[in-house]
């Protein structure tokens, strides 16, 4: 074999490796022994004494700077290796002489006080054999060998001076060991830090273990064993599928065996020695269902039986139907047929057939849907009933007038159903838009409507109106003559008819949907109004005479009563205020009826106001201890103080609850309740807030999450409403923006969705 690799210099045993930072410097700077103190330091570089052709390493700070290296006899180094900023390494050349290093920068130049020096000419002249299986005893030769304490093969494995089988100045020679990979050959005189790296320019070969041909294994089975002859067959450790999971193998011989498992992809299947390396045996082209057809194919629905039959069948291990996150499990399955259950949401589309393997094949499928649909009568008064008939009706959720006006149907029946038309709904040809249950929706043919025969608004509030609970709204009607009444979310209010000018009084406690109503003398029409609601609310508790607090005083003079019917309607949360004028030291004592005392109030010089808040401890006490003979919830006494006047004060919430239940999502359901006219989002104003009310059904700390989609398909909601909320708050709290109301209105309202939670309650405000 050609010589590898030969270095000379001079032996110097006993010296040290290391060469210390005292340097000197071309440049401004001053360069001392600080370690990494930054800018461009050299710390320490050897090794010394080094090899000729072997690896001479500089470590400081700012070594990645470093441009050239500048070695007596050889000029300047530019191949520099740099590891990071604080290493660098060079290949001291075979035509080196001793004396001083100099390291060049954009900055200056750092010069050694101390030369390099070489080491004795070690040699490494042969390795032998080339070719060389774990296990077997691989013979290096050369000179100088004796100073040498180790041997490193690929990927840092190491052999140590203690594992060499000969160790003398000509031969090392040591066991291969299993973990060896095909490369180069180090070897090392192990010293500290930085010890002489000489590499070998020729690569060993480390056996492997081989196939003459690799299997082709396409169309087979879960379940079917593979055999194939390996050679070098006691080298393998381990088998792993094209997914990366190991299966058990069997040996015999030459052979080797093993199962194809479930879940086997397509793809390559390895052997591995305990070296890592990989080495194909097989690649795989798994069978998949083939000639699938559905039975039936079409007007499917949930609860319904379908049959998937062909070639493979066995092979299934789920299905997915369009429009459903879940996996359907089969209800049974031989190698031609598998049945399933179709699940809730079934959308018309391809239902996807899985198996263990992630293979898939489509089918066609398609859901019932209505037929033959027309209206009686036709056309139809607006404010007026009217039945919607036909076949195959009983799906349906909502049905919409115009593009614009959804009405929920509440009891669909298969041959029809009865709505009442919208009275905002304009009269003429206005088209019709069946939603079902599954999300699905169906073009009809449109209906006829016409003007109502009662009084009708026919100019509204316009959107950007801004409406104050406690004013009044003005309204255009047509038919004015038929007007009996007006009432406000159910409730008789006062107004104001001149000629076809409506003026109606908007109660105090009315909120963002209120409903006004037109009642006639032949039916009645009503409207969702927004209003903005008064959220304030004050009871006066008590109003005069003045009361001068004076602790010997007379009741109704110097201390008095509020009776308990005035706490009525008063909450729990709110604030008992009193209107005060103090003088210094002022107090304000309150009792329950037997005197009992609940607190003192001391309002301060300059106050006009001192407030309690009513917790419910309080609430319950004065509004249950009774004295006998009165109706006494408060006995206010005290000194230095006049009370003018008592309140009740509280906010109105305006958190609307729009969904209430228990409905627990375990992994990517959908609650659709508030979907496909569940709830009607045309009616909410871009600002209001969406709050979710849940249970998480995991420990804490652990991972949930809920998604707000909108019907149509399940699809994401428009920024900024992310596609899922991780961990969420409790309530999660969601501002609806106006592209968000937009969105959810034309695209069939609110999805729920999500993984391990339980969703209580849902709420607008």
């Amino acid at each position: 074999m050609n010589k590898i690799l030969k270095l000379t210099g001079m032996l110097a045993l006993g010296f040290t490796l290391v060469i210390p930072t005292v340097m000197t410097s071309c440049g401004k700077e001053e360069y001392d022994t600080q370690q990494y103190k930054g800018g461009v330091n050299l710390n320490v570089w050897g090794p010394r004494p080094v090899a000729r052709g072997g690896e001479l390493r500089f470590l400081g700070s700012g070594m990645n700077q470093i441009t050239s290296i500048a070695i007596p006899g050889s000029g300047e180094v530019t191949d520099i290796k740099v590891i990071s900023n604080e290493e660098i390494r060079i290949t001291v050349p075979l035509d080196a002489e001793p004396g001083k290093v100099t390291l060049t920068y954009s900055g200056g130049k750092i010069e050694s006080l101390t030369e390099l020096s070489f080491l004795e000419p070690i040699s490494l002249d042969e390795m032998a054999p080339s070719l060389v299986k774990p296990g077997q005893t691989l013979t290096l030769k050369g000179d100088y060998l004796n100073l040498i304490s180790e041997v490193i093969l690929p990927e840092n494995v190491v052999i140590s001076e203690e594992d060499f089988a000969t160790h003398n100045r000509q031969e090392i020679s040591f066991v291969v060991p299993e973990q060896a990979k095909s490369g180069q050959v180090i070897i090392s005189d192990g010293g500290q830090p930085l010890p002489n790296w000489i590499y070998s320019e020729e690569e060993i070969t480390i056996v492997l273990p081989s196939v003459e041909k690799v299997a082709d294994l396409t169309g087979m089975k879960p379940g079917e064993t593979v055999s194939v002859t390996v050679k070098d067959i006691d080298l393998v450790k381990s088998v792993e599928m094209p997914n990366g999971d190991a299966v058990d193998f069997v040996v015999e011989e030459s052979k080797l065996s093993f199962v194809l498992p479930e879940n086997v992809s397509n793809g390559t299947v390895v052997m591995i020695p305990a070296s890592g390396v990989k080495v194909a045996v097989a690649t795989i082209g798994v069978a998949l269902p083939e000639e699938v057809v559905a039975d039936p194919a079409s007007s499917i629905w949930k609860g319904d039986i379908v049959k998937f039959k062909g070639v493979n069948m066995e092979l299934v291990t789920g299905v997915s139907f369009p429009n459903v996150a879940d996996v359907v499990i089969p209800d049974s399955k031989t190698a031609t047929e598998v049945t399933v259950t179709v699940p809730e949401g079934t959308q018309s589309g391809s239902a996807v057939l899985h198996t263990a393997s992630g293979g898939s094949v489509e089918v066609a499928v398609s859901t019932v849907k209505p037929e033959n649909v027309s209206y009686n009568p036709n056309p139809a008064s607006l404010a007026s009933k009217v039945n919607v008939a036909g076949k195959n009706l009983q799906n349906v959720a909502s049905i919409t007038f115009g593009g614009s006006v959804t009405v929920e149907v509440s009891s669909p029946a298969a041959n029809g159903f009865e709505v009442e038309i919208p009275a905002t709904l304009s009269d003429g040809s206005n088209t019709v838009l069946l939603t079902l249950t599954n999300g699905e929706q169906v073009e009809c043919e449109s209906i006829s409507l016409t003007a109502p025969v009662c009084a009708y608004a026919t100019v509204l509030p316009g959107e950007d109106a801004e409406i104050n609970a406690g004013t009044t709204i003005a309204l255009t009607i047509a038919n004015a003559d038929k007007l009996t009444g007006v009432k406000v979310n159910g409730q008789d209010v006062q107004y104001i008819l001149n000629g076809d000018n409506l003026i109606v009084q908007i109660p105090s406690s009315a909120g963002k949907n209120t409903v006004v109503t037109l009642v006639s003398s032949n039916g009645e029409i009503s409207y969702n109004i927004a209003v903005i609601p008064a959220t304030h609310q004050e009871r006066v508790l008590y109003d005069g005479p003045m009361i001068n607090l004076d602790w010997s005083g007379d009741e109704g003079v110097n201390k008095f009563r509020i009776n308990k019917d005035k706490f009525e309607g008063v909450p729990v949360g709110g604030k008992v205020v009193f209107h005060v004028t103090p003088s210094a030291g002022a107090q304000i004592q309150l009792s329950d009826a037997n005197w009992g005392q609940i607190v003192i109030l001391e309002p301060q010089q300059g106050e006009t106001t001192i407030a309690l808040e009513l917790t419910a401890d309080i609430r319950d006490r004065i509004m249950n201890t009774n004295d006998g003979w009165s109706d006494t919830a408060l006995i206010i006494q005290g000194a230095n103080c006049v009370v003018s006047k008592v309140t009740g004060e509280w906010e109105l919430s305006l958190e609307t609850t729009i969904w209430e239940g228990s409905w627990t999502n375990e992994n990517w359901g959908g609650n659709q309740d508030l979907a496909w006219g569940g709830y009607d989002w045309s009616a909410v104003k871009p600002g209001a807030k969406l709050r979710l009310y849940m249970t998480p059904t995991v420990a804490d700390g652990e991972w949930w999450c809920v998604s707000l989609r909108h019907g149509d398909g399940w699809g994401n909601l428009p920024d900024p409403i992310p596609s899922q909320y991780d961990n969420p708050s409790n309530p999660l709290e969601v501002e609806l923006t106006a592209n968000v109301i937009d969105d959810l209105v034309a695209n069939g309202g609110l999805v729920i969705s999500g993984s391990t939670f339980t969703l209580n309650k849902v709420t607008i405000e």
